[in-house]
C-alpha cells in the first residue's frame, strides 16, 4: 500500500478576499501528523478557495473557465447511476451535480442522498453558493467580520487560516466537557459558527452577507397510516441505496459486530455484492462480541476479519484523531483510526458501516424511564415532562459561563420546537447531528477511506421524522422493516444478550434470563475480561501512562479549563463522569497543542 495516499482528507477552505497561495493549503495540512492530503488550490477576483483530494472517485473539483464546483464526501446521486465511483471520470460526479443545477433542475433531498456539501463558485460575478446536506452530516462552518469571510468544513482549519486559534469561547469548551458537544451554532471558537443543515447558502457579491434557504426541515408531521407501511418504506429505501452503491462494485467491506445493524447490512452486501464482502472488527481481544460478530459473519456469508488493538490504543490515538475530527468533537468515536492503514480500509470502493440507525430508527435519544438502560430487559416507555430546557448545573464551572450554556440550550431547543412541537427533546440531539456525539465517528471514517453509512441516507431521515416516537421505542420500526434480513442469525444472541429476529415481549424474557445469567458470572469470577465492542475505559484510565499525559497536557494552565471554578485538574477527574473526564483530557490536550503554537 501507497502510505503516501494512507489518508486523503475530503475538506475544503473558501475565502471571499484572495490570501496569499499555500495559505490555504497549510490550513489544511495543520491538523495532520503524518501523511499529509494533496491540496488543490485555486485564485481569482472572486476569492481564494483550497480543496483536498476527494477519496471518492467521481468527485474532484470540476472548472470551467466561468465556474467552479466542489462536492465534499460521495454522495449518492438519484438522478443518474452512480458507476463512476468503480471506474470513470475522476470528476463525474461532480460535472452531473454541476449541471443539474445550472439547468434548474436539482431538487437537494430528492436527487442527492447522504453526507455532502457543495460548494460552487461563479468566477465573473462572485456569486457562491454552499449547500449543506439533510443533516449537515458534514458540517460546513462560517467567518465573517467587516473585511473577509470564510468558510470550511473543519472547524480548526478555518480557525487556523483566520487567525483564530486564540479566540477559544468558554461556553462551548465547559458545554463539550458536560455533553460531549457544542450545542449549533456555536463552536469552539467565539467568532466561528456553523451554518444551517438542509440549506442553500447564497451571497451574491462580494458586499452582501450570506442569505440561506432551507430545502427541506424535519416537520413534526406524521406521513403513515400504520408502523407497517413505514416499515415497508424504509426496508426498501436502504435496500435500493446498497443496491445503487455495489452495482458493478467489486471491492466491498463492512463492519461486523454482534450487534443487528451489522447483521441487515450483511445480509442486503452479500444479496447485491458481486464479490464476497470483508468483515472488520476492532477489539482489545477475542471476547464475546468478537465470538458472536465472527458467527454472524459466517451465517451471512462474509469473510471475517478481527484486528486487535493496544490496552491503550484510545490514549495514543488522542492526538491525531483529536486534530482529525476538530475542537467540539470527541475523539474516541474515532474507532477506526489506525486500522485504516492496518486493515487496508482505503482500498476498497466502499466500506459500510451502521451509524445513526440507533439515533433515527429506535428511539436512541428519546429519554425513557429510569431504568430501561441499566435494566435492558425493561420495556422502553418515554420519560413524561423530561426537558432539555432545564438548567445545567454543575460545581465546578461560573454561574455566569452555566448561564450563558443554558441559555444557549434553551434557544436552541425553542428553535427545534417550533417544527418538532411533541418531539422536541429528541430531536435537539439530532438537529442538526453535530448535536449527537456518535457523528465524529463519520467525520473521521470519511477522510479515511470510502465510508457509507445506509442509515444515513435522505429516505430514511425523512421515515425517522415522519413517524411517531412510540413506533420507534423497542425496535418496533427497525424489527418489522428488517425482520427477514435477521431471520438467517434467528437463534444468534445479540452481543446485549436478545434475539434480533424476535420481537420486544420475546425478547423482554430472553434478555432477563441473559442479564441475570452474566451478572452472576461476573459476581462469581466465570466471566471475567472486557465484553464490549470498544475501550475498557477503566482499564485506559487508571494506567500510569493516561495520568502522566493529564500532568503533561495541564501543565502551565490554571484554571485548566475556561469558566472553571477549580484549579487541580486531578481533583476534577474525581467529580466527572467517566465520558466527561476523556473530554476533559481531549479539550487539555488540545489546549497544551495550543500553547505550544503560541
Amino acid at each position: 500500500m501507497n502510505s503516501r495516499m494512507a489518508v486523503m482528507m475530503s475538506d475544503f477552505i473558501f475565502s471571499r478576499r484572495p490570501v496569499d497561495k499555500g495559505k490555504l493549503a497549510e490550513a489544511i495540512k495543520g491538523i495532520y501528523h503524518q501523511d499529509w492530503p494533496e491540496v488543490h488550490e485555486f485564485h481569482g477576483e472572486w476569492g481564494s478557495l483550497a480543496v483536498s483530494h476527494n477519496l471518492y472517485n467521481g468527485f474532484q473539483p470540476y472548472e470551467t473557465n466561468t465556474s467552479i464546483c466542489v462536492v465534499i464526501g460521495g454522495p449518492v446521486l438519484y438522478f443518474r447511476d452512480n458507476t463512476f465511483l468503480e471506474n470513470g471520470s475522476d470528476v463525474a460526479g461532480t460535472h452531473s451535480i454541476y449541471r443539474r443545477v445550472r439547468d434548474g433542475k436539482m431538487r437537494w433531498d430528492d436527487d442527492v442522498s447522504g453526507p455532502f456539501a457543495v460548494l460552487m463558485i461563479d468566477k465573473q460575478s462572485s456569486k457562491v453558493i454552499c449547500v449543506t446536506d439533510l443533516m449537515s452530516f458534514i458540517p460546513v462552518y462560517t467567518y465573517e467580520n467587516t473585511e473577509m469571510v470564510m468558510l470550511a468544513t473543519h472547524v480548526d482549519m478555518l480557525a487556523e487560516a483566520s487567525g483564530q486559534l486564540e479566540q477559544v469561547d468558554a461556553v462551548s469548551i465547559v458545554d463539550f466537557l458536560l455533553h460531549g458537544v457544542v450545542t449549533f451554532p456555536y463552536t469552539v471558537y467565539t467568532t466561528i459558527r456553523q451554518i444551517a443543515p438542509a440549506s442553500e447558502h447564497v451571497m451574491r457579491d462580494s458586499t452582501a452577507g450570506w442569505r440561506h434557504e432551507p430545502y427541506w426541515i424535519p416537520d413534526e408531521t406524521y406521513h403513515y397510516s400504520s408502523i407497517q407501511e413505514a416499515a415497508q418504506d424504509l426496508q426498501r429505501h436502504v435496500q435500493h441505496d446498497i443496491q445503487k452503491l455495489t452495482h458493478n462494485v467489486t471491492e466491498v467491506a463492512q463492519f461486523i459486530s454482534g450487534g443487528e445493524d451489522s447483521r441487515v447490512i450483511a445480509s442486503l452486501l452479500t444479496e447485491n455484492a458481486d464479490q464476497t464482502p470483508n468483515g472488520f472488527i476492532f477489539l482489545d481481544s477475542m471476547n464475546r462480541e468478537g465470538r458472536q460478530a465472527k458467527k454472524a459473519a459466517s451465517a451471512y456469508g462474509v469473510e471475517f476479519h478481527l484486528t486487535t488493538r493496544d490496552k491503550l490504543h484510545y490514549l495514543t490515538m488522542l492526538p491525531p484523531s483529536s486534530d482529525l475530527a476538530g475542537g467540539g468533537s470527541q475523539y474516541f468515536h474515532a474507532h477506526t483510526y489506525g486500522f485504516h492503514q492496518r486493515c487496508q480500509l482505503n482500498t476498497y470502493t466502499a466500506v459500510f458501516g451502521g451509524l445513526f440507525s440507533d439515533a433515527l430508527l429506535k428511539g436512541a435519544r428519546i429519554q425513557k424511564l429510569r431504568g430501561s438502560s441499566r435494566l435492558p430487559f425493561l420495556p422502553q416507555v418515554k420519560q413524561p415532562g423530561h426537558s432539555r430546557r432545564t438548567p445545567v448545573r454543575s460545581r465546578l464551572f461560573s454561574t455566569d459561563v452555566l448561564g450563558a450554556l443554558t441559555e444557549r440550550r434553551q434557544e436552541h431547543w425553542q428553535y427545534v420546537k417550533q417544527f418538532r412541537p411533541g418531539s422536541a427533546d429528541e430531536w435537539f440531539q439530532l438537529w442538526p447531528s453535530s448535536m449527537n456525539m456518535n457523528i465524529p465517528n463519520w467525520h473521521v471514517n470519511r477522510r479515511l477511506f470510502r465510508s457509507y453509512e445506509p442509515f444515513m441516507v435522505n429516505d430514511v431521515v425523512k421515515i425517522s421524522a415522519a413517524v411517531p416516537q412510540r413506533w420507534k421505542l423497542n425496535r418496533r420500526l427497525f424489527h418489522k422493516a428488517f425482520k427477514w434480513q435477521l431471520k438467517p442469525t434467528k437463534w444468534l444472541l445479540h452481543s446485549e444478550g436478545r434475539l434480533p429476529y424476535f420481537p420486544w415481549y420475546v425478547n423482554a424474557f430472553v434478555e432477563f434470563v441473559m442479564w441475570a445469567v452474566r451478572e452472576a458470572g461476573v459476581r462469581t469470577g466465570r466471566i471475567k475480561g472486557h465484553q464490549g465492542p470498544w475501550a475498557a475505559w477503566q482499564t485506559v484510565m487508571k494506567s500510569p501512562e493516561w495520568q502522566q499525559a493529564l500532568t503533561k497536557y495541564a501543565s502551565g494552565r490554571y484554571p485548566p479549563v475556561p469558566g472553571m471554578n477549580k484549579t487541580n485538574p486531578h481533583s476534577m477527574v474525581q467529580e466527572l463522569e467517566e465520558i466527561q473526564q476523556i473530554n476533559l483530557m481531549q479539550t487539555l490536550y488540545r489546549q497544551h497543542q495550543r500553547k505550544g503554537r503560541s
